[in-house]
């Protein structure tokens, strides 16, 4: 055995690093289950790996502890060395995952309104208009017209504007002009798989090459993350670009004005794709000014005024779109600020994004907090409290909005969490940096493991994982849907965007009907020779009911023309046909997910 190679020996040490790794996997997730094709691998007992670990690590010292010493080094050394290559695969694998688990579906109203303001944008506009919109004569107000995502705007015939920023549907429309409508969807992996290598980058300067490696897999395995990167919203664009303006404004501190207008640009671009966020081009700025060492005042003031000069053209486009869409530069889509930032929200708001946080992302990101200190021996404290500054005043911003109630709503917080992974990794290294260098790789290894199998974890039991098929049915209904009568037309609320996108029919809101007069629109849609139809989630049944009590069609108590995928459409001719006793057979959609 001590004529045992070297390499055989490095080989038997990673795979009982691996061992040990599955093991705590199995632990954590109770069970672990693997296909390849045909063929499925499953293991519910962590003792297993365990036992297999001991036996390769036991082969691996009888050529001697020396032995074994040089070789846990050698992967040590091995990371550090092709850092970027390992950063670079995590970023590719993250790209698959979302690839892999995305749901490529305009589905709520979030999704619908990117989506559909991206074709608006690629078609030279940013309004869409509904033409049944100009018979006044409808039985409800204006807002029956405003599809998911969407309001009224104008007069005395109202547009139809999309109510959120315009930056993530700006890069999604010169997706859609390169590769049609599908490429749209492509915007969000891509950007998620940057925002991967450039926490890599980050945690590099702040701790080394293997602190950016482990700040990318932790950033890899965030729920909060990863719930975002399969759906079609702007929180990663948003995260990545926020993270791309800290990498540059770090290297525009030891460089000239023109770095800084470079970060500048960076930010300006984060800016437009979430308003809300300017505080952080404040801190962002400071920050490039701050860190900067060996620099006259001269020349820090002159990157910080290159700096806000190129970050300040995002504020100029905001205000441009903003009044183009809405007629000022001060106005949003989502309302008045005075109604939607208060006071009282900061206190209940405080108390779920910290609970949440520390729940999805376990207790251990609290270290993060210990950077300035733990990070003092390679020099990087004053770039750790800056990055906790970033992720406090993220967290300020959004402490007066409105209060939520579910954990996914740390996605707002994603700008600072992905700073607060890479703070985490240079915490971890600097713990390990301590031990011997021989328990270096398997320490870092497995408690990294271990981090990332619980937040993984939380995610499979919070459905991060079926993202998919949750939202499936919105296009499954809408492709149905686009098989009915050209004149269809669609009376809806939770599938009033997906009908539209998916179908291109026009869609009304019964929320906004008025009591007492669904039979008048009805009357209201036969005058324009359009062809109504009911879609409902089973969740908006009873509303309706309820609005419609006593009305002719006011309790659904007829069969559904259609059933897809759980969701309900009704034909109002199929009223009067159950009335005379015909059989209404219904027909049934399951789609594969």
């Amino acid at each position: 055995m001590r004529r045992l190679p070297q390499p055989a020996i490095r080989a038997l040490v990673f795979a009982a690093v691996a061992g040990i790794v599955l093991a705590l996997a199995i632990s954590i997730g109770g069970g672990l289950t693997a296909s390849v094709g045909p063929f499925s691998i499953r293991s519910h007992n962590p003792l297993r790996p365990v036992l297999l670990a001991a036996i390769l690590l036991g082969l691996a010292s009888a050529a001697g502890f020396p032995a074994l010493a040089r070789a846990l080094i050698w992967h040590w050394d091995t990371l550090q060395r092709h850092a970027a290559t390992a950063a670079a695969a995590v970023a590719v694998a993250t790209i698959a995952a979302g690839v892999h688990w995305g749901a490529f579906v305009a589905g709520g109203s979030d999704s619908y309104c990117y989506l559909n303001q991206a074709e608006l944008l690629a078609r030279g506009t940013m309004h869409d208009y509904e033409p049944l919109a100009q018979d006044s004569s409808w039985p409800g107000n204006f807002w029956s017209f405003a599809p998911a995502g969407h309001m009224p705007f104008g007069q005395p015939v109202p547009g139809l504007v999309p109510i959120c920023p315009a930056g993530y549907p700006l890069l999604m429309a010169g997706a859609r002009h390169i590769g049609g409508r599908s490429a749209m969807f492509a915007i969000t992996p891509l950007m998620g798989g940057l925002a991967v290598y450039l926490v890599f980058l980050l945690g590099r300067h702040l701790a080394g090459p293997i602190a950016g490696v482990a700040g990318a897999v932790l950033t890899a395995s965030s729920p909060a993350f990863l719930y975002q990167l399969f759906q079609p919203m702007n929180d990663i664009t948003a995260a990545t670009l926020w993270i791309a303006a800290i990498v540059t404004a770090m290297r525009a501190s030891t460089r000239g004005a023109a770095s800084g207008v470079v970060a500048g640009m960076v930010t300006g671009a984060a800016i437009v794709v979430r308003p809300n966020l300017v505080p952080l081009a404040a801190v962002t700025g400071l920050g490039m000014m701050l860190l900067a060492r060996d620099r006259r005042v001269t020349a820090r003031l002159a990157s910080g005024a290159a700096f806000a000069a190129a970050a300040s053209t995002g504020l100029l486009i905001v205000f441009a779109v903003q009044n183009a869409m809405y007629g000022s530069p001060f106005k949003s889509g989502y309302g008045d600020l005075d109604q939607i930032f208060a006071a009282s929200h900061i206190a209940p708001n405080l108390q779920r994004y910290l609970r949440w946080t520390v729940e999805s992302h376990t207790i251990v990101i609290a270290a993060a907090l210990t950077a300035p200190v733990a990070l003092n021996r390679y020099g990087s404290s004053r770039s750790a409290a800056w990055l906790l500054a970033f992720a406090a005043v993220t967290l300020a911003c959004y402490l007066p909005y409105v209060v939520f109630d579910a954990w996914w709503y740390t996605r707002f917080l994603l700008p600072g969490l992905l700073p607060a992974c890479a703070l985490l990794a240079g915490v971890l290294v600097a713990v390990v940096d301590r031990l011997p260098a021989a328990l270096r790789f398997p320490s870092l290894t497995i408690a990294v493991a271990a981090l990332v199998g619980l937040c993984v974890q939380f995610g499979a039991d919070h459905d991060v994982f079926r993202i998919r098929a949750l939202e499936w049915r919105f296009r499954s209904v809408g492709e149905f849907a686009a098989t009915l009568p050209p004149d269809a037309a669609f009376i809806t609320l939770h599938h009033s965007g997906s009908l539209r996108f998916y179908a291109a029919r026009s869609t009304l809101g019964w929320a906004d009907i008025d009591k007492g007069r669904f039979d008048d629109a009805l009357a209201f849609l036969g005058r324009h020779g359009r062809k109504p139809y009911l879609v409902f989630e089973g969740w908006e049944e009873p509303q309706f009911r309820e609005r419609f009590a006593g009305e002719r069609l006011g309790q659904l108590d007829w069969p559904p023309a259609a059933e897809v995928d759980g969701v309900r459409i009704y034909d109002p001719d199929d009223y009067v046909r159950a009335a005379r006793g015909e059989t209404i057979k219904t027909i049934k959609v399951e789609t594969p997910k």
